[in-house]
């Protein structure tokens, strides 16, 4: 904690507006390419299952996190509906405009799965969303291997 008197010694900051051209390629690693590749090619979500501790983890990863220890190579693809963990209704863009309609970001998980995924939810109003709701994905007809496969999710057909 600063005394009163260090707080007049910092400097003021300012924020500049601009770009900065910088390109980057992200490398998947060998558990995000196969979760991506089975998204693509089978529209399959997969979750890597720990030995040791026994969790299902999603995304997927090569190492346990809780545990270091390597993930069993039988990853369980997810079945059945994802359900609504939590949520928000975003109003604004990334540039703090107004959106044209709000929209709903979620973070989806599955029972007994360790994690989830971050993504919109559509096809439902924002005071008809509760946490719990069951949703299913809705694959895009042309895949790419990135969570774009997935357009959205949607409440469930079946609950």
């Amino acid at each position: 904690m600063l005394r009163p008197e260090q707080k007049q010694d910092l400097p003021v900051l300012r924020q500049v507006q601009g770009e900065i051209p910088i390109s980057h390629r992200y490398t998947l690693g060998v558990a995000g390419e196969r979760f991506f590749k089975a998204m693509r090619d089978q529209r399959q979500l997969l979750a890597s299952p720990c030995p040791k501790c026994r969790d299902l983890l999603l995304p997927p990863k090569a190492y346990c996190p809780r545990c270091f220890v390597a993930t069993a190579e039988a990853w369980s693809p997810l079945t059945g509906p994802g359900f609504v963990r939590g949520f928000t209704v975003v109003h604004r863009d990334l540039d703090e405009l107004p959106l044209a309609a709000p929209e709903i970001v979620a973070l989806i998980g599955w029972p007994e799965v360790r994690g989830g995924l971050v993504h919109r939810l559509q096809e439902v109003e924002p005071q008809q969303v509760a946490l719990g709701m069951a949703v299913e994905p809705v694959w895009a007809t042309q895949r790419t291997g990135c969570l774009a496969d997935i357009l959205h999710f949607r409440p469930a057909a079946n609950h």
